[in-house]
C-alpha cells in the first residue's frame, strides 16, 4: 500500500463543492457480499461528476510516481462516499471485475482520495502479510491499494470522513511494480547525488515501464 499526497487545498475544494447537495444512496449497494450479511455502514454517491472524474483521471496518468511505479492503463473514477459517526466498513476484498461486468474488464488496485482531515477514527485498514496496516488518510491524499489484499475501514467515533473512491489496472505485475518502485526511489537519490547515473538508471526505468506497461 502506498500513501500520497495526490491534491491540493484548490483541488479539494473543487472536488467538494456541492458534496452537501448530492443525493446520497446506502453503500451496502455495492459491498461484494450477501445483502443480507451487514459488512458495510456507511453512505455513498451513484458517480461523480463528469468534471470532476476528467481531472481526477489526468491527474492518476500524470503523477510521477503513479506513473512510474503502476503504469495504470485504465482508470475509474467511481463515486464518494461518506461514513459519519458510528460507520464503518468490515475487512473485504473488492470485486476484480468492474460493473458491467460484460465488459470483462478487470483491475488491479483501488484507491481512496481523502477530502478531508476533521474526523477521529476512521481509518483506513489493510491485512497483509505482515499484518495489519492502519492509516488515517488527511484532505487530499490517496491510498493505492493490490486489490488483491483485503481492506476495512475503522468505525468513525466523530465528525464524518468524505473520500472518492475508485480502482485502476494495468498490465505490470505487482513483482515489476516492485522493481520499478526501487528504482524510482534510486533515481530520487541520485538526482542529487550523481546526475549521470541519475539519467542512465531513469533510461533503464523508462524502458522496463515501456516494456511492462504494454
Amino acid at each position: 500500500m502506498f500513501f500520497l499526497k495526490l491534491l491540493d487545498e484548490i483541488e479539494v475544494n473543487k472536488c467538494s463543492v456541492g458534496l452537501n447537495k448530492v443525493k446520497y444512496q446506502s453503500g451496502s449497494v455495492t459491498q461484494p457480499t450477501n445483502k443480507h450479511y451487514k459488512m458495510k455502514q456507511n453512505e455513498q454517491t451513484a458517480g461523480v461528476p463528469e468534471d470532476i472524474k476528467k481531472h481526477l483521471v489526468s491527474t492518476l496518468y500524470n503523477n510521477a510516481y503513479i506513473d512510474s511505479v503502476y503504469c495504470p492503463n485504465r482508470v475509474s473514477v467511481n463515486f464518494y462516499n461518506k461514513y459519519e459517526e458510528g460507520d464503518y466498513y468490515d475487512m473485504h476484498v473488492d470485486a476484480f471485475k468492474a460493473m458491467p461486468k460484460s465488459n470483462n474488464v478487470f483491475f488491479d488496485y483501488g484507491f481512496s482520495i481523502s477530502l478531508n482531515s476533521d474526523y477521529e477514527g476512521g481509518e483506513f485498514i489493510l491485512q497483509t502479510d505482515a499484518g495489519q496496516i492502519a492509516h488515517k488518510l488527511l484532505s487530499g491524499e490517496i491510498a493505492i491499494f493490490p486489490i488483491i489484499y483485503p481492506h476495512a475501514v475503522n468505525k468513525i467515533s466523530s465528525g464524518t470522513r468524505r473520500n472518492i473512491i475508485g480502482w485502476f489496472s494495468s498490465n505490470v505485475t505487482y513483482e515489476q511494480s516492485f522493481i520499478l518502485k526501487n528504482l524510482y526511489e534510486v533515481n530520487a537519490s541520485l538526482m542529487t547525488t550523481d546526475k549521470e547515473m541519475f539519467v542512465k538508471s531513469t533510461l533503464v526505468q523508462t524502458y522496463l515501464k515501456k516494456l511492462w506497461g504494454k
